[in-house]
Formats: structure tokens, C-alpha cells, sequence
């Protein structure tokens, strides 16, 4: 049983069509026919049935394709632990982040990671924090920037950092929000974070402690349109103190004053006692000399 057949099950299985699968492997329809037959026969089970689409796991094929993922992972841990040994760090990193690679010092990270630690690979997921949490719970990702706390045991926290968050509306509206009280915030349209992100749990927090009860709420996760929103006069959210400063002074927007401003945690999250794994423990350094921790 060689590696690179294993690799063809598993693409065959994927794509459920030969040709497919070759052009991933980068083998013709005829070899990956071949790799396939040779593995049936070592293994002494049917992998695929033949359907008008092109090909179906058998049920042993089923249960077997995921031992066959598993081999090739470890193959891949033993190939980057052979390099880590040779005094360099190898493999891929899956990293999620939580808002915009600016903000959360990627490139200086990737800097840092060209410099230091060359043969080491970043995968960069952007996704809301309750989805990262998640995935480094699943082993989809093996860590990431999150905001808010670490409500898990099973994962461990470093802080990097505590910015503020106000809530903006457009400068057409800067007088209004001056002097507004509930009841006149009531009146806008507000931008609500989705469920799973910990800025929904403060925006409700903020709408229960000052007695705030929206006419009306736009949905959004994404930092550029919920700016656009805001500039363009369409709704109320929440925005970070670095693109409040840039926002209010470049005369986009106006800050609301009865709210004030509210901190929130910037987290780096992975699972515990993982620190030990050499590519882990890279990022761990570059993550903590980065932002200065």
C-alpha cells in the first residue's frame, strides 16, 4: 500500500469522478483506474461503485476513506516533525481571524514567520468568533484571534489587547446623537451583530442598560458594509476605536454620546496543552512578539 494510492482514494472519493480526481493528484484517468484497482485488491474490499454521474463509495469504501484521511495526515506530522528534528519548524497552520488582517497584525506576522521560521505554512480563515471557537474545537483550525473571552476548557487564551468600541452614526446625524436619550435612539435604525459574535451580547447589554428599543435592525458581519451603513446615514453600530478616530476626524461620522465607549477583549486561542507542538508553538512566539505580550 503506497501513500499516493491512498491519495487518489481519497480525491476519488471527493470528487466522485475519475478524471476529476486525476487532475487533483495530477495523474491521467487511466492511473488513477489503476491505483484504485491495486488498493481494492490489496485491501481485499470494493471501494467505488460505478453510477451515471461517475462513482459512489461502497459502504466499506465509506468507512475506510476516513481511515485512509487519517494515515495521510499523519504522514504529513511525520514529515514536518522529520524537519522540526533537522532544527526547522514545517507543516501548515490553520489560523482563524476574527476581523480585518489590519487590525489583527497579520502582516507583520507573516513577516516575522518569512523571517524566522521559512518552511512554516499559513492557512488564514476570516470568520465571526463563535465560528473560530468552534473550529479549533474541531480541529479545522488549529488556533485563531477572537474577540471576547474563552468560555471553554478545552481551549486556552492569550490576550493581546482591549480596544473600545463606541457607537457611530453618520456626521449628518452628529448633532442629534450629541444630545440624544433613549427615545430619540429608539427612533434610528440600528446595526445588529449576528448570534454568534459577542458584540450581539453587548449591543443587547447596551440596549437594556440605557432603555434602548430599536425601530428597526439591519443584520450584518462584515466590518466594511456595517461602515458603509453608518457613513451613508442608514444605521447605528458599533464600531472599534482605531476606525472611530479615523471615521469622526476625516469628518465621516459622529460618535453618540449617552452610550459611551465599551472595551472588548482581542483573544488568541488554541487548544490546551497543544503549546508543545513544534508549528504551534512557532506561531505562538510570533503571535506573542507581535503584539508584545
Amino acid at each position: 500500500m503506497e501513500l499516493y494510492q491512498l491519495r487518489t482514494f481519497v480525491a476519488v472519493a471527493e470528487e466522485g469522478n475519475f478524471t476529476r480526481a486525476g487532475r487533483r493528484v495530477h495523474a491521467t484517468q487511466p492511473a488513477v483506474s489503476a491505483h484504485i484497482k491495486a488498493l481494492e485488491e490489496e485491501l481485499g474490499v470494493r471501494l467505488f461503485d460505478r453510477v451515471p454521474r461517475g462513482v459512489e463509495l461502497t459502504q466499506a469504501g465509506a468507512e475506510l476513506v476516513h481511515d485512509a484521511i487519517e494515515v495521510l495526515a499523519a504522514a504529513q506530522t511525520l514529515q514536518a516533525r522529520a524537519v522540526t528534528l533537522g532544527g526547522e519548524v514545517a507543516g501548515q497552520v490553520a489560523l482563524g481571524l476574527c476581523t480585518d488582517p489590519g487590525f489583527l497584525k497579520a502582516t507583520s506576522l507573516i513577516d516575522l514567520m518569512s523571517e524566522r521560521f521559512p518552511k512554516l505554512n499559513l492557512k488564514l480563515i476570516q470568520s465571526p468568533s463563535g465560528v473560530i471557537l468552534n473550529g479549533i474545537r474541531a480541529r479545522t483550525l488549529d488556533a485563531g484571534f477572537v474577540f471576547s473571552g474563552n468560555p471553554y476548557r478545552d481551549l486556552e487564551a492569550v490576550k493581546l489587547a482591549e480596544p473600545e468600541y463606541s457607537i457611530l452614526g453618520a456626521a449628518s446625524v452628529g448633532d442629534e446623537l450629541a444630545v440624544a436619550d433613549a427615545e430619540a435612539l429608539s427612533r434610528f435604525t440600528w446595526v445588529m451583530p449576528a448570534s454568534h459574535s459577542p458584540f450581539r451580547e453587548l449591543q443587547l447589554d447596551i440596549f437594556n442598560k440605557f432603555g434602548i428599543v430599536p425601530a428597526r435592525t439591519i443584520g450584518a458581519d462584515s466590518e466594511e458594509v456595517i461602515r458603509a451603513l453608518v457613513v451613508e446615514g442608514k444605521a447605528l453600530a458599533l464600531v472599534r476605536e482605531d476606525e472611530v478616530a479615523v471615521m469622526v476626524g476625516s469628518g465621516l461620522a459622529a460618535e453618540c454620546a449617552l452610550v459611551g465607549r465599551h472595551p472588548v477583549e482581542v483573544n488568541f486561542v488554541y487548544r490546551k496543552d497543544e503549546d508543545d507542538l513544534p508549528s504551534l508553538a512557532a506561531i505562538l512566539e510570533l503571535v506573542r512578539r507581535t503584539w508584545e505580550v
